[in-house]
C-alpha cells in the first residue's frame, strides 16, 4: 500500500513538472531584438559598429562570446491578403554576445546569412522585432576583427557600413567620370549642331532660285520727235 501512494505521488509530481515545463515554454518572454545603434565614425578610416540590444541576459543562458541566430517571423499569404496560410520563422543572421548583464545583453553583427539556401525577406539585415534562437548557438573566442581595413572583409560576412564604406570611393571616382563623359558628350553635341547649321544653310543657299536681270525698256519714241525735243532744249538753254 505504501509502495502504491508513493508511485502515485511520484507520478503526480512528474506530471506537474512536465506541465510546468510546457507552462514556462508557452508563456516565457521571447528573445527578441529590441533596440539597434551605432557610432557614428568621424574618419574614413575609423570602424563602424553596429550593436543589437536584447531583452534577455544570463538569466536566460547567453553569455560572452556566445554566438545566436537571429530569425524573423513571416506571414504567408494569398494575394488578396485576406487569407493567412500560416509563419515560418526564416533565418536572418547571427549575433556574437559581447555584453551580458542579468536582464539585458549585447549582440554585434557577427554574419548575415546567404539568401541561396534561405527563403528571401523584404529588408535584408538584422533589424529591432527580431527573435533570438539559442539552438544553434555557439561559442567564439576570437575577436570581432575591425573594419577598417575593408579590402581584407570577405563577401557576405561583413556588416553594411562596411560595404557602404567600401563603395564610397567608387561612387566618387564614377561621379568624376561621368562629369567628364557628360562633357565631352555636351561638347561633340554643340559640335554637331553647328556643323547641322552649317550644312542647312548651305542648302538654303544652293536651293534659292537665281533672279534673272530684267530687260532694259526700250523706248518707243520715234528718232524724228526725240531730235526735236532735243532741239528745243536746246533753243531754251
Amino acid at each position: 500500500m505504501t509502495r502504491k501512494l508513493i508511485a502515485r505521488i511520484l507520478l503526480l509530481a512528474g506530471l506537474v513538472l512536465l506541465l510546468a515545463l510546457f507552462a514556462w515554454e508557452a508563456f516565457a518572454e521571447e528573445l527578441t531584438v529590441v533596440e539597434v545603434r551605432s557610432n557614428i565614425a568621424l574618419a574614413e578610416k575609423d570602424p563602424v559598429y553596429r550593436d543589437f540590444y536584447i531583452n534577455a541576459g544570463s538569466a536566460q543562458g547567453l553569455k560572452q562570446h556566445l554566438v545566436v541566430t537571429a530569425t524573423r517571423k513571416v506571414s504567408i499569404r494569398d494575394a488578396s491578403g485576406t487569407q493567412t496560410y500560416g509563419e515560418m520563422m526564416v533565418p536572418v543572421g547571427q549575433l556574437k554576445i559581447i555584453y551580458v548583464s542579468e536582464k539585458i545583453a549585447v549582440g554585434r553583427e557577427y554574419k548575415l546569412l546567404s539568401r541561396e539556401d534561405e527563403p528571401t525577406i523584404e529588408q535584408a539585415g538584422i533589424m529591432i522585432g527580431d527573435k533570438i534562437e539559442l539552438k544553434a548557438s555557439f561559442v567564439d573566442n576570437h575577436k570581432i576583427s575591425s573594419q577598417k581595413p575593408i579590402e581584407n572583409a570577405q563577401v557576405g560576412t561583413e556588416s553594411i557600413p562596411a560595404r557602404a564604406a567600401a563603395v564610397a570611393p567608387i561612387k566618387a571616382e564614377t561621379k568624376v567620370e561621368s562629369n567628364a563623359e557628360m562633357k565631352a558628350d555636351m561638347n561633340s553635341g554643340l559640335n554637331a549642331a553647328l556643323k547641322a547649321n552649317q550644312k542647312t544653310d548651305q542648302a538654303a543657299v544652293k536651293s534659292e532660285p537665281k533672279i534673272a536681270p530684267k530687260p532694259e525698256a526700250k523706248s518707243t519714241t520715234p528718232p524724228e520727235e526725240t531730235e526735236k525735243t532735243a532741239a528745243a532744249e536746246d533753243s531754251t538753254i
